[in-house]
């Protein structure tokens, strides 16, 4: 019997609502979220981070992507909590769905307001109005089952010097208020506010960011954060930059008492649904995509020469560290996922300008790996021997930018494993190859590129269940928007100066996954009209497991190519036996 769901359900009765709605995020609808918001988690056991929970009197439910379903069967097995699967492709909102069809008219939803976008909240309405049924955002009940929630913590915040960000907080709220005219703009994001700001912190597990607001009007820039937090350093950079400063909690009353008439313009999808109800109802407000968004997915100048060397930091730190797994295998060391991550880890910190992870390590062996996105944890860790398949999957934030990388070796002597393995690691590669040296007229969308990732899959009736990439911040989140690759559709074209990732996949319950993962920029083609990518990632392609022969020459010479450049790139950083060791991984097929 789940105790805290008892709680959870004398609370709802005591207060009159049907059903109980928690969702997985925060104020500012962050994708790591701090400790003491992992509700979700409290309640269920459920580490998902795509988690939405509804609870009734008589049921509990988890929804989640197909990311999550096989650490979900594991997670809710025996539990009272149902493992809900959405499909990509469900129409409306799945829990909302199952809400209007086993509620009646008059009853009464609850939900914490600040923890869900306005958007997704006016929409929850929407579904569940013909039905007669209401949904309030005032109540928020996690006390009732939560009682040693975290408290929150802050971090010092830094500034991130014009020498990597490349353009001044002025110069950028500058061309914001271009962009907005006389309009105020709520600023929501955490990453968007550092961006915004120059300035960076740690209140964020492996991402580089503060708990703040910012609102840019015509004439002022207020940030609002909490008390305390603003040393005489960060204050000279504030007043310099044009900026003041008001408490963190203050954002509600100071939207309240903004002029009557005046344009407000708030990211309704971003901004959760307590803002844009504190704003002056007589402000005219405008729902529309923050135009920080998209300034700060097309890297300046600065950013992108920072990145490059970022990835080269990055790529002497991965090709140490498989150097070290590679000779510790052939020693028979004793290796598990979590020392092996742990040991990634260090030789990240021996890089320039290292700060932190830029998301936890995913360091999968054989099944655990059919997970995209598992994580070990001390329950879960299990011992990584010399006859499997190890995926890693991670990342670093760096002064110089943030990295994402994912390789997959059979730790076998011969590199191969197995036959069907094989094949599989070689149609993960053809997919990311197809994309990596796509050329495409501007104004091509992500969504219109992802069939290249997959089309070879399709031909061995194989697919994956992810986006194939996503865009990725500048000492920032590894996750940005607006633009990605995925099959769900999407309008922003990808334009020269943007970054994305590339990294196709195959993952098969029990045995093992694969996915090969680069950071690509878009760039301007040699043809007129036409852009392509330039691929920043240097860590090796390991070539023993590729079947050479469903490869085309084009896809040949891409790995050929692309790991002399690893060699050539790396090697000067690397010792004698680092250097030895990457030249026979780099050798031609």
């Amino acid at each position: 019997m789940n105790q805290k769901l008892n709680n959870l359900r004398a609370a709802m009765a005591k207060k009159g609502v049907a059903a109980y709605i928690i969702f997985n995020t925060d104020p500012h609808n962050d994708e790591y979220i701090p400790r003491e918001y992992h509700i979700a988690a409290a309640l269920t056991g459920f580490t998902g981070e795509n988690a939405t929970v509804v609870v009734t009197q008589d049921f509990a439910g988890v929804w989640t992507d197909g990311r999550f379903y096989i650490s979900g069967e594991m997670e809710l097995k025996g539990t009272e909590v149902t493992l809900m699967k959405t499909e990509q492709n469900a129409l409306g909102i799945p829990y909302a769905n199952y809400l209007a069809e086993h509620l009646h008219k008059g009853d009464r939803v609850g939900c914490d307001g600040q923890l869900v976008t306005d958007k997704l909240f006016q929409k929850i309405k929407s579904a569940l109005a013909p039905k007669g049924i209401t949904v309030d955002n005032s109540v928020d009940l996690t006390s009732t089952f939560w009682t040693d929630r975290p408290k929150p913590t802050f971090s010092d915040i830094y500034i991130l010097d014009d020498k990597y960000a490349g353009r001044s907080a002025a110069e950028k709220i500058a061309d914001l208020r271009k962009k907005n005219g006389s309009a105020y703009q709520v600023v929501t994001r955490l990453d968007e506010v550092a961006w915004l700001l120059n300035l960076r912190a740690a209140d964020i597990d492996f991402c580089p960011l503060f708990r703040a607001f910012v609102v840019i009007g015509e004439k002022e820039a207020v940030l609002f954060v909490n008390n305390g937090r603003i040393n005489g350093n960060i204050k000279v950079h504030l007043d310099k930059n044009g900026i003041t400063v008001r408490d963190y909690d203050d954002i509600y009353n100071y939207l309240r008492q903004l002029p009557d008439g005046a344009p407000v313009h708030i990211d309704h999808k971003s901004a959760n649904s307590f803002i844009v109800s504190s704003v002056n109802p007589k402000c005219k407000i405008t729902d529309a995509a923050s135009p920080v968004q998209n300034a700060k997915a097309v890297k300046n100048e600065t950013e992108l020469r920072n990145i490059r060397q970022a990835l080269i930091t990055d790529g002497v730190a991965m090709e140490r560290f498989f150097y070290k797994l590679e000779q510790k295998l052939a020693a028979n060391e004793p290796l598990t996922e979590m020392s092996l991550a742990k040991m990634l880890l260090e030789e990240r910190k021996k890089g320039n300008g290292f700060i932190s992870e830029s998301f936890g390590c995913i360091s999968a062996f054989n099944g655990h790996a059919a997970m995209p996105h598992y994580a070990p944890t001390d329950e879960s860790d299990i011992p990584v021997n010399n006859n499997g398949v190890y995926l890693v999957d991670s990342g670093g934030q760096y002064y110089e930018g943030t990295t994402d990388i994912t390789r997959t070796i059979a730790t076998t002597k011969d590199g191969r494993f197995s036959d069907k393995f094989a094949l599989d690691y070689t149609l993960v590669l053809q997919g990311h190859i197809e994309l990596a040296t796509a050329i495409f007229p501007e104004g091509t969308t992500g969504s219109q590129l992802d069939l290249l990732a997959r089309i070879n899959l399709w031909k061995y009736g194989k697919d994956f269940q992810h986006g194939t990439g996503h865009g990725v911040g500048y000492c920032l989140n590894c996750h940005e928007g607006p633009h990605r690759i995925s099959s769900v559709h999407n309008t922003v074209a990808l334009v020269p100066g943007m970054i994305v990732t590339d990294e196709p996949g195959i993952y098969i319950e029990n045995e093992y996954g694969i996915r090969t993962e680069n950071i690509v920029q878009v760039v301007k083609s040699e043809y007129d009209g036409y852009n392509k990518f330039d691929v920043l990632t240097l860590c090796h392609i390991d070539t023993r497991p590729i079947v050479r022969e469903i490869l085309t020459q084009t896809q040949i010479d891409f790995v050929n190519d692309y790991n002399e450049r690893v060699f050539s790139t790396l090697s000067p950083y690397l010792n004698e036996e680092e250097k030895k060791y990457l030249r026979e991984r780099t050798k031609a097929i």
